[in-house]
């Protein structure tokens, strides 16, 4: 007993030292924009919905960009579920495809305030990854604040596919077999803190006593 109380008081030491207290992710299929708020079609491009079954992809289904490379006349809006105290680096990763450097690439976009207003476009290109789905990232120039009120805006900049969005602070990478358990453990797809590594504490805690 005395082995394992000095195992958990390390482990919260280490875990305190290298996490955040609060850390947040939220995955959301590309297809699952806000309808009402969204702009899928305009300056001759269209958001499409797309099927694919013969690679994977979640729900067989994805985003498509296509028309001209104008830049940031569509939109595809993303509320973001309720924030709590965070302190990490924010990122939007996307599963996406983008196989040149030179035609994949979207605009972010973040409001803090329910979509009225929004923080500069930040411009986000792909790096050659091949013909295959992967997941890319980038930094977001806007910080998601505590509370409601935060949404996530893609918009067109050139040809580009997405499969899954996330958005996250803790440092981690959005991998498919995170993004798979994500939604397992999240039904529906809304959470209201969507991680908080120390609430497992309890749960480790509880094995060690056994």
């Amino acid at each position: 007993m005395k082995n394992s109380s000095i195992l958990v008081v390390s482990l919260l030491a280490f875990l305190f030292a290298v996490c955040p207290i609060h850390a947040y992710v939220y995955y959301v299929e590309a297809e699952k924009y806000d309808p009402d708020k969204s702009i899928l079609a305009a300056g001759g491009g269209v958001w499409s919905e797309k099927k694919d079954k013969a690679v994977f992809v979640f729900s067989d289904t994805y985003m498509e960009y296509s028309g001209p490379h104008v830049g940031a006349n569509t939109s595809l809006i993303y509320p973001i579920p309720t924030v709590g105290e965070t302190a990490g680096q924010w990122k939007v990763w996307v599963r996406c495809l983008m196989p040149d450097t030179g035609s994949d690439s979207y605009f972010f976009y973040i409001s803090n305030d329910g979509g009225k207003t929004w923080g500069p476009q930040q411009a986000a290109g792909g790096n050659g990854q091949g013909p295959d789905w992967k997941w890319e990232n980038w930094v977001l120039n806007t910080q998601l604040k505590k509370g409601s009120g935060n949404v996530l805006r893609i918009a067109e900049r050139e040809t580009a596919r997405a499969d899954v969005v996330c958005v996250r602070d803790d440092g981690q990478n959005s991998t498919d077999e995170d993004c798979a358990q994500w939604f397992k453990e999240n039904k529906g797809g809304q959470p209201k803190i969507a991680v908080q590594p120390f609430r497992k504490l309890s749960t480790i805690w509880g094995q060690l006593k056994k």
